[in-house]
Order: C-alpha cells, then structure tokens, then sequence
C-alpha cells in the first residue's frame, strides 16, 4: 500500500502528468500478492477487531 501511496503522491505533486502511467502503475501495484492475499485474508474477516469485556 505504501508503493500505491508513493505513485499516487508523485502524481499529484506538480510537474507533467501522464494518468494511463499512474494507472499501469497502480494496477501492477494491486495485483502483487503482497496486496492481494492481505485483502483477502480482510475481507474474509480475519483481522477483524473485537471487543473483549
């Protein structure tokens, strides 16, 4: 997430802009396992937070 951060600040940081980079970037970014496993581990529920009394 930090990497999708990082493109998403060089983008929005002045200078020339090309958005079809930013999102062929973004989309490798998204597709890494390193992102995907998590999110799905997330949306399947594990790392939710419970309260415990």
């Amino acid at each position: 997430m930090e990497d999708a951060q990082a493109v998403l600040h060089t983008y929005v940081e002045s200078g020339p802009r090309d958005p079809e980079v930013v999102l062929q970037r973004m989309l490798e970014i998204l597709d890494r396992e390193d992102v995907v496993a998590p999110q799905q581990r997330l949306s399947r529920g594990y790392g939710r937070l419970t309260v415990v009394k």
